[in-house]
């Protein structure tokens, strides 16, 4: 049984004691004749009212440490009870956790801990009341101008960008086209995409040059480089300003033909239909999936299945697949209902984003708050609210697939089977890591993992993996043994 840790307060008249009852995968109080419901309910709003009157005076205190540094420990696990205790259908004791968490957290302060915990706790309240317990989200303006700073202070995304264009660019080389076709399953700002076309431009420059010694100038005509980005994303608006973003940077490289899709998601979108009309056999097409179980769509194995079946048909040269946490290793069984082990899992990954910020920015910095206000916030409540979705009600109830070891599963499943990233590629991870190693004074906590016999490489932070990236290309069937 999902139970979601969610309230609804039914205001009519009392038939007897205070009773709660079960409705599919919801927790729905009957009865608050006595009030006591309801004024759990305000205690949480007034507990984390006194959180935000704390920050505005300034208060120092942003958690009751136990000693030894286990308070951020606590605060961890007064989230996890609250799940947990919202799954059994204790609504009292999942207030309670939330409650508590408030008295300690804080969205100012020095310590991460209890700052993550805030925005976790501001989740677990929405899904609790049914609204927003923020005064007002913030606008699309702002969220982009706090992730392109999170962009900039922090290596995850570069690693992530980077390293899956040093692969593409290897396997546009390996098939000998002039023609590069890169579907992106969720292309948001598109801020991968300069460093590529840059990439391509310059090699463009070095062909045309090498060609030219020849001393009849057929070097110099040789064409541009033709990239084609079809890019997947849910807002028309949004995929409008990534491709204007684009074409005004590839104006600036003369050696690359850009040309830029948007694809609003959905069943309807006609993708292959798309793809197979405008290639035919004369473009290498590589295939981007970055952060597929962490998209704000639910996914789940059935629905993730049916993207890579999506994938497989384009017949692609390469797959990139860039996730959240670390290698197969710590897999999370199929199969499972329970909520606590994606919420765990979610809450480790930003705890440790958050921490790994901290050594990139001073606490108090103005652009380290609204980073967190305005990008990992949002990202958190996202997080929380697709845990409702895709564990709510309806006949599958099959896991999403948040592990390396489900998607590893479900790639080899599909047909397709992992590769070695290159040398080169894991050369270049590292000394991305040594020019952002100046944001933590002394090399920081960041260090490069290299994993399955060199075929994933991860960013680590300290003891944890934040990000895990493989490359995959569709399995050729076995040729028989020549007969002798």
């Amino acid at each position: 049984m999902n139970l979601t840790l969610s309230l609804a307060i039914n205001g009519g008249t009392s038939t007897g004691t205070g009773k709660k009852r079960k409705v599919r995968d919801s927790v729905v109080i009957d009865d608050v004749g006595d009030g006591g419901d309801r004024s759990r309910v305000l205690r949480i709003l007034q507990a984390r009212e006194r959180m935000m009157a704390r920050l505005e005076v300034d208060d120092p205190r942003v958690a009751h440490d136990d000693g030894g540094g286990s308070g951020g420990l606590r605060l961890m696990h007064l989230l996890l009870t609250s799940v947990a205790a919202g799954e059994a259908g204790d609504v009292h004791a999942a207030t309670a956790a939330l409650h508590e968490v408030y008295r300690r957290a804080s969205f100012g302060g020095g310590d991460p801990a209890p700052r993550v915990a805030a925005y976790f706790a501001d989740a677990l309240a929405s899904r609790l009341l049914r609204s927003p317990v923020a005064a007002s989200p913030p606008t699309r303006g702002e969220q982009f101008l706090a992730y392109t700073m999170f962009y900039q202070a922090s290596p995850l995304y570069q690693f992530a960008h980077f390293t899956a264009n040093q692969a593409i660019v290897e396997a546009f080389e390996r098939g000998g086209r002039r023609r590069l076709h890169v579907v992106d399953f969720d292309v948001s700002y598109g801020f991968q995409w300069p460093s590529l076309i840059q990439s391509l431009s310059d090699a463009a420059v070095t062909s045309t040059s090498g060609g030219s010694h020849d001393g009849d100038g057929d070097g110099d005509s040789k064409e541009p480089v033709s990239l084609r980005i079809t890019g997947l994303g849910t807002s028309a608006d949004e995929l409008r300003q990534t491709e204007a973003r684009l074409t005004r940077f590839a104006s600036g490289c003369p050696n690359v033909r850009f040309e830029f899709e948007g694809v609003v998601n959905g069943p309807s979108s006609g993708l292959h239909e798309r793809i197979i009309k405008n290639d035919g056999d004369d473009a290498t097409v590589v295939v981007n999936l970055a952060f597929p179980a962490a998209r704000t769509s639910p996914t789940s194995t059935r629905e993730a299945c049916g993207d890579l079946a999506r994938v497989r048909s384009l017949n692609p040269s390469l797959v990139f697949l860039v996730e959240r946490g670390g290698s197969s290793s710590n897999g999370t069984p199929r199969g499972r209902s329970s909520l606590l082990p994606p919420f765990t899992a979610s809450l480790r990954y930003f705890a440790a984003v958050f921490d790994s910020l901290h050594e990139c920015l001073p606490a108090d910095s103005a652009e380290r708050l609204a980073i967190e206000r305005n990008y990992l916030g949002v990202e958190i409540s996202n997080a929380v609210s697709s845990l409702d979705r895709s564990h709510g009600g309806g006949g599958d109830h099959t896991a999403e697939p948040s592990s390396s070891a489900c998607w590893k599963d479900m790639m080899e499943s599909a047909g397709f089977q992992g590769v070695a990233l290159s040398s080169r590629t894991v050369s270049q991870a590292k000394l991305l890591l040594k020019m952002k190693s100046g944001c933590a004074g002394s090399g920081g906590g960041f260090r490069v993992i290299e994993g399955d016999g060199g075929r994933a490489m991860s960013l680590g932070w300290r003891d944890s993996a934040l990000i895990t990236t493989t490359a995959w290309r569709r399995r050729r069937r076995s040729i028989d043994k020549t007969s002798s």
